[in-house]
């Protein structure tokens, strides 16, 4: 009992084991249950499209067994089997009509079961004439049976091949019974057809399970396919349901074919009414108001459409709703079976978003958010144009750069927000002076510039400057205030004056140096003499940046007269430069260098400090005069400098006296006067040089801690040559004596300049008369040969020395 039951457990475990194989070689093993379904539905159908083939042959074969043994065997037997066969082939023929009118989409596993039963039955039924009725005596009977017995079997394999456990299932049977049949009539005559019948079947077994491999990959990879097709369709309909994107395709004329939903609801039109419609003419609606560019974007896509190349991302511009929108098309051609080209398939984007928010960029990158006009980068870019590519002429322009007169006084008086509205205005009107196609820009702070293409003639530009001077010629309003701007302006003319733009920026630039040296408010050309001037400053710069180091400084000391008394009062430190190759730099050469590129505030202290310790060595009534840049006031810690140099060279502070000159009150007026102040606590005088040369001084003289002008030397000169001469230095010495402030009067070359400051009550003098500016060694002889007021009158007979 437990033999029977292990092997009927081995048995199952077997068929268990061999369907789950042929599952896995059809593909539904592994399949999810919806897939397994719809593929055993396969599997049937392509199993019954056979059914009126089989069932022909199944009757044909089995009235021929019935007509050949109807004499030889009993016909019950025969009328028996052919019932039992007809009765299979029948519920084949309802299986069969059931698939023609409604085809199943899904089949069960149970179905599956019931079609290998039914091939295992067949196989059964066909088993009965080679057992019933094969014997080798009789060969054409038995050559009858063998060949029935084989074809029914390769044949059913081949039906069946695409359900693989109905295909073993008959063949094994088959196979089976047949070689029983032919070891039954005799073993060993008929080994020869077992062998045969049992390869064959082996072959038949071979070829179904191929088949069905095939076949199930096929499905497998057709179910695959749908489900893509399936995912891309829902993927095509969410897109065109939430995007601003559109699918498109027409024929071969230009029509639309595949319209989307939202593509007519964008139009505002019906499906028909576009595919009644070329494409192309979709973006050709409000033609006459497209620009150039609209238009050569449309010219573009029409061009693309002309020929069957891919295109990507052309950009076309059309009206929707009233609003005029871009779009971007991407598409590739379509061609027919016969390689023609059948139409176009693609998607389109609106871009209308972020070619705004690209224009916006190009504006932000290409143009000055607080006046509108071209910024550096774009002028630049501009100005590259001056040669087109492949060109080696220049084209004729002038290149002015121009900037506001003193507009950091409006900046520190009214405020950065009033200065922005003077840039706004003084924008406005400029732009109103030029041409159209002229490049007006704001390359930085009160910093302009302007291309003027096609002026060719210095009196063209001229006239041009002019006008652009009268711009600045009426004030401007901020906030009830009245102010006035000027301007000056440099002009570089191409090809005159450059070729290339960095030439070109060079050479305006530093005309605009030399209108501004000029006194501005004005304009000037340039010149070639401009360039080596500008050589010579950059050398001169080159030279003075190791001229400290290299100990190439010197100070000289002018005297300072006490006019009543005659007295050496002090002395004035001059600065003066000993370069090795030029001789002797005047101070007027590379003092205003060394302020420019703040040299000065080095070598300010060096000066300060040798002052110091040279004044310490002379009388204890004697001072020293030092000037002290506004440069060095803005950087270099004037106070602590001070103090620094007083502390080692043991110097009375009251024997030190700065000179300041009016841009320094102008420019930083609060600072100053802190600073000033300071200096003044610690009990060093505080004298205002050129006085009288200036704008506001009168203003300055209340608020700042003075104790001594200055007379310019051209009133000095002024005199005696002429008439208001005197006056003018009469009245600056009563203005000094009514602040009680001393006066200095500088550049005194003549006794009859000296009489003349006597009688008006000067208090020193400092010039030519008394000497020039001496080394520091001299100091000690100049002192001891002094002889007072003596020495003055000597000079009279003598005469006049050059200033030198």
């Amino acid at each position: 009992m437990r033999t029977t039951g292990t092997a009927s457990s081995s048995t199952a475990g077997f068929a268990a084991r061999l369907n789950c194989w042929l599952d896995d070689v059809i593909g539904t093993r592994n399949a999810d249950a919806h897939l397994a379904a719809r593929i055993r539905a396969q599997q049937l159908r392509s199993v019954l499209r056979f059914a009126p083939l089989t069932l022909t042959a199944n009757l044909f074969n089995a009235l021929l067994i019935v007509v050949v043994f109807w004499d030889s065997e009993p016909p019950w037997v025969l009328l028996l089997w052919l019932a039992a066969l007809t009765v299979a082939m029948r519920s084949t023929l309802r299986a069969w009509r059931r698939d023609q009118a409604s085809p199943p989409v899904r089949a069960s596993e149970r179905a599956i079961r019931r079609a290998a039963l039914h091939a295992g039955v067949l196989a059964l039924l066909w088993s009965v004439p080679s057992l019933l009725f094969f014997t080798r005596a009789e060969a054409d009977s038995a050559l009858l049976v063998t060949l029935i017995s084989g074809g029914m079997m390769c044949a059913g394999s081949f039906v069946l091949a695409n359900i693989p456990r109905a295909a073993v299932l008959y063949v094994l049977l088959l196979c089976a019974s047949s070689s029983l049949a032919f070891v039954i009539d005799h073993p060993v005559r008929n080994l020869d057809l077992v062998v045969l019948m049992n390869f064959y079947a082996a072959l038949a077994l071979a070829c179904a399970i191929a088949s069905a491999r095939t076949f199930g990959a096929r499905l497998l990879a057709e179910a695959e396919a749908e489900r893509q097709k399936q995912l891309v369709g829902l993927l095509l309909h969410d897109f065109e349901a939430h995007s601003s994107d559109w699918l498109w395709d027409t024929d071969r004329n230009g029509f639309l074919q595949h319209v989307s939903a939202r593509l007519a609801e964008t139009f505002g039109r019906s499906l028909d009414e576009l595919r009644a419609q070329p494409f192309i003419e979709l973006f050709a609606q409000g033609g006459r108001e497209m620009n150039e560019a609209e238009r050569d974007a449309l010219s573009t896509l029409a061009a693309h459409l002309m020929q069957p190349v891919p295109f990507r991302d052309v950009q076309v511009a059309l009206v929707v709703e009233g609003e005029r929108r871009w779009w971007a098309l991407t598409a590739k051609p379509l061609f027919d079976e016969g390689g023609h080209h059948a139409g176009w398939r693609g998607v389109c984007s609106d871009i209308t978003d972020s070619r705004r928010a690209a224009l916006e960029m190009s504006t932000l990158a290409n143009f000055d958010s607080l006046t509108g006009l071209a910024n550096r980068h774009h002028f630049r870019n501009q100005l590259a144009a001056i040669r087109p590519a492949g060109s080696e002429e220049a084209r004729p322009c002038a290149l002015y750069f121009f900037d506001l007169d003193d507009f950091k006084n409006v900046n520190d008086s009214l405020g950065h927000a009033a200065g922005d509205r003077v840039l706004q205005l003084v924008s406005q009107r400029l732009q109103e002076r030029i041409r159209a196609g002229d490049v007006l820009s704001r390359l930085g702070g009160d910093e302009f510039a302007l291309i003027c293409w096609g002026c060719r003639t210095p009196e063209g530009a001229a006239e041009l400057a002019q006008r652009l001077l009268d711009t600045f010629a009426s004030p401007v309003l901020i906030d009830g205030v009245s102010v006035q701007i000027g301007s000056s302006i440099g002009i570089a003319l191409a090809p005159q004056h450059g070729s290339d733009p960095d030439a070109l920026l060079k050479n305006a630039d530093m005309a605009l140096y030399a209108a501004k040296a000029a006194g501005r408010n004005t304009w000037r050309f340039f010149e070639q003499d401009m360039d080596e001037r500008a050589r010579r400053r950059l050398s001169m710069h080159s030279d003075l940046l190791g001229a400290l180091e290299r100990d190439e400084f010197e100070l000289h000391y002018q005297p300072q007269i006490h006019m009543r008394s005659g007295r050496v009062a002090g002395f004035e430190a001059l600065i003066r430069w000993r370069h090795p190759q030029r001789g002797m730099v005047s101070p007027g050469e590379f003092i205003p260098l060394a302020e420019e590129t703040g040299l000065i505030v080095p070598i300010g202290r060096w000066a300060l400090e040798r002052a110091c310790l040279a004044a310490a060595r002379w009388p204890d009534d004697m001072h020293v005069a030092v000037n002290v840049s506004a440069v060095q006031f803005a950087r270099g810690a004037v106070v602590d400098v001070v103090r620094d140099a007083l502390a080692h060279s043991g110097l009375a502070p009251d024997r030190l006296e700065i000179e300041v000159t009016e841009s320094l009150l102008i420019h930083d007026s609060a600072a100053a006067r802190d600073t000033l102040s300071t200096l003044r606590a610690l009990g060093i005088g505080i004298a205002l040089d050129d006085f009288g040369t200036g704008y506001s001084s009168l203003a300055y003289l209340r608020s700042f801690p003075m104790t001594k002008l200055k007379i310019d030397r051209s009133f000095v000169t002024s005199l005696n040559e002429e008439e208001g001469g005197g006056a003018i230095v009469r009245a600056i010495i009563n203005l000094a004596d009514a602040l009680r402030l001393d006066t200095t009067a500088e550049g005194v070359e003549t006794a009859a300049e000296w009489a003349a400051l006597a009688g008006k009550e000067c208090t020193y003098a400092q010039g030519y008369l008394m000497s020039r500016p001496l080394p520091e060694p001299q100091i000690a002889a100049f002192i001891d040969g002094w002889r007072g007021l003596d020495a003055v009158q000597a000079e009279e007979s003598r005469p006049l020395r050059a200033v030198g």
